[in-house]
Formats: C-alpha cells, structure tokens, sequence
C-alpha cells in the first residue's frame, strides 16, 4: 500500500513502537490517529507527528473497553471519511510467576495485549470491507515464540494474537484487506518500567533494539504488504534453535534465569 494520502489508527502510540511508527507514517504521507491510555505522554507523542502530518490526531481509550474502541473508531471515520490502517500496536507485561499473578493482573493482560486487538479489528473490519481494501498490522511478540519464565500470561496473549492474526490473514487476503503481524523482540520500550522483580529488571537490561528499528519494519510491512516480520532478524535464529532443539535451548535457558528466580 502507498502511504500516502492515508488514514491510519495507531495503538499505544504515546510511546515505544507506536510512537516511533506513528512517526515513521507520517513521513511518507500518512496522517495517523495515536490511540494510548497515557494522556500526558500521548499529546507529547502527537507534537512530532504533528510537523509531517498536520491533521493527525491524539485520542485517549482504554482499548480493554469494547464500547470506548467502537466509539473511536466510529468518531475516526466520520472525521475523516475512511480508515485504510489499522495497528494494534498496544500491549503490556506483568512479570510475575503465574502462581503470584492476582486474577485482576491476569484479565488486565489479557484484555489489552488480545482482546483489545480484536475489538479495534471487530470495529475497523466493516468499514474496510465497505472500502474493498485495508492493510492491518498486528503487533505480537517474538515473547509468544521464545517463551521465557514470568511472563506466562504475556506470552499466552501474544501466542493468542499471533494464531488469530493468521487465520484472519487467510479470512481476508482475496477480499482486499491484508493482515501482517510483527514481531519484535528484545525492544528498548516501556514495558518493563514497572517491573520490581530481579527477572524483570533484568529482561529490562536485555532489550536494547530501538524502537524506531521495529517501526521501519511495521511501515515495511504496510508498503510491502508483509505476512510476518520478525526484528531485528537475528531473533529469527533464535526462534529456529528453539524449535530445532527444544530440550538443548530449555536447558541453556533454565541455567541463565534461574539466578534471577528469588
């Protein structure tokens, strides 16, 4: 797809990958709408965007609400006449054995990081069945590939929304919408700030791609029109020592973690 010219909605943009890829769009032509909970960071993500996209637009929603995304969407396409792009870019991580997640703690990841995704997909999907054509970019994980310990629930959603976004890439391709899913790992975001526990601190050392690596490929991913990406790429080796050698790759992974276990 040819950016611009284009309308595209952006989830989690007040910082990380949405923002950077809102960034990214706007360059080439597209005027994103930054979707984000986080008021305060969301206006200052909209000021750079604002100097290549002068029409973009920051909207505050909890995309856990079924209700509030389908008003959103709603509003976004009455303001602008269309919605060619939609990425489900919102997520977040709780890193905790599951034994120590509360049931809040385990819905709440649930809910943003799958459920979220298909609802804005549920609201968006008529009106570009209507246009005859549409790209929409699902943001998982390498985490719901390359499972690591803490981060049971976050990987169950990613793993979730990477299934889903492949059987709606089939559902979709010969109607006009293209679906593509990302998966970034190891991504220098904000997704570990809140962690207090030595595992998640340390996951928080370990992820050093800049946001802005994985925000080229989603705009890639977008023009090219992309089934699955996976950045940086050295991830990909990683991904195939673990499906080649899964009882050589677990071992290796125990013995590095477990210090961090207490």
């Amino acid at each position: 797809m040819d950016l611009g010219h284009t309308i595209a909605i952006v989830t989690g943009a007040a910082s990380g990958i949405g923002k950077e890829t809102s960034i990214e769009l706007a360059k080439r032509g597209c005027t994103p709408v930054l979707v984000d909970i986080n008021e305060a960071k969301l206006e200052e993500a909209l000021v750079p965007v604002l100097n290549h996209a002068p029409d973009a637009t920051a909207e505050l929603c909890d995309i856990s609400n079924h209700a509030k995304i389908k008003q959103l969407v709603q509003m976004v396409n009455e303001r602008y006449g269309k919605i060619d792009i939609l990425i489900n870019n919102a997520g977040m991580m709780i890193v905790k054995f599951f034994e120590e997640l509360s049931q809040e703690e385990f819905d709440r990841q649930m809910a943003v990081n799958f459920y979220g995704g298909v609802n804005f997909i549920r609201a968006v999907l008529p009106i570009m069945q209507k246009q005859g054509r549409g790209v929409i970019i699902n943001v998982a994980s390498v985490g719901g590939r390359l499972v690591v310990p803490g981060t049971a629930v976050y990987a169950a959603s990613k793993a979730a929304f990477h299934g889903f976004s492949e059987a709606l890439y089939y559902e979709l391709k010969d109607r006009g919408i293209h679906v593509g899913i990302i998966l970034p790992g190891g991504t220098r975001t904000g997704i570990f700030d809140a962690s207090t526990t030595k595992l998640g601190k340390y996951y928080q050392s370990q992820s050093k791609t800049a946001p802005k690596i994985a925000a080229k490929a989603i705009r890639q991913a977008i023009e090219k029109e992309r089934f699955v990406t996976i950045v940086p790429s050295s991830y990909k080796l990683l991904i195939e020592a673990h499906d080649f050698f899964p009882g050589f790759f677990s071992k290796q992974l125990l013995n590095r973690l477990r210090p961090y276990f207490k």
